[in-house]
């Protein structure tokens, strides 16, 4: 069974739960297992990183160096995250002056920095070390073709191509060919790359909520009865955008981690995976499921 370390971030824990619960269920399912990475720090994404970029990589920079310490390659499941660590492990990688004076700052903690630690994103893992036939093998309960579900990639994950080197980032499909993989239709929409505006609701609510429920409306424009994510911030984003608003109820969508999904087709149990713990209930998708597999 391979084994990484998992760097959950500081949102899923705090106020999404549910994805660190059912990414756990998932992957032990798949035989990937992950175990935490005990006294890791914030990575510092986008705020403190536009504030001080040599304090942003000194901090990405010490959960490296503590994974390095124990041999380990790194699990992350947060697109902010994903950015951040492989951000800077290439300022680490490039910059010899940079690395120095990052290296002393950690041996006050006996850490070093030598980039021998990866990073790899959920949704790399489900591809490069499980893979898609082995994803169907796993299926119990195929959800039915007529269940038609969107993707939403977010900004951090596949972009730069340089840093992220996950999916074409003017294209992403690595998603899309998991969803069909547990039976339903996956439909492309417009702007389907676009930002939720998640990082404007701190300076700018009205415009992020814009941008937020835009998406929604294109979703929903091609028949979209689901979105699903595979970013923490993305999936609190587009889910507290339906509220509040014009949206009636009856037209709100649920919105579902990428191994929510998996899990309930792989028939584990609800609890496990959370879903009470979404803020729309995804009964929906739950109730568009087939038979039991023989």
């Amino acid at each position: 069974m391979k084994e990484y370390f998992y760097y959950p971030g500081c949102t899923s824990p705090v106020r999404l739960p549910q994805y660190e619960a059912s990414t756990i269920a998932v992957l032990d399912k798949l035989g990937i297992k992950l175990s935490y990475l005990h006294n890791a720090n914030c990575c510092g994404a986008q705020y403190v990183e536009s504030l001080s970029p040599n304090a942003f990589v000194a901090m990405s920079g010490r959960i490296l160096a503590l994974a390095e310490k124990f041999e380990k390659d790194i699990c992350v499941t947060c697109g902010a995250c994903n950015h951040s660590l492989k951000h800077a492990k290439h300022e680490l990688d490039n910059n010899k002056e940079l690395r120095i004076e990052i290296n002393s700052l950690l041996k006050e903690e006996d850490l070093e920095y030598t980039g021998a630690a990866k990073v790899v994103h959920l949704i790399q893992i489900l591809r490069d070390d499980v893979g898609i036939e082995k994803i169907k093998d796993a299926v119990v309960r195929p959800f039915d073709p007529s269940l038609v579900l969107a993707t939403h990639y977010g900004c951090h994950l596949t972009r730069p191509w340089e840093l992220a080197q996950i999916d074409d980032p003017e294209n992403p499909m690595i998603m899309d060919h998991m969803i069909e993989a547990l039976g339903a239709t996956v439909v492309q929409y417009p702007e389907k790359t676009r930002c939720c505006g998640g990082p404007l609701l701190a300076m700018d609510p009205e415009a992020s909520n814009r941008i937020g429920l835009e998406k929604i409306e294109n979703v929903r424009s091609v028949g979209g009865q689901g979105i699903v994510t595979a970013c923490g911030f993305c999936d609190i984003q587009l889910a507290q955008v339906q509220f509040g608003g014009d949206l009636k109820s009856e037209d709100r969508i649920p919105v579902l981690q990428l191994p929510q999904l998996m899990g309930i087709a792989f028939g584990i149990d609800e609890e496990t995976l959370g879903l009470d713990l979404n803020k729309i209930s995804p009964e929906p998708i739950i109730n568009a499921l087939q038979e039991v597999k023989c």
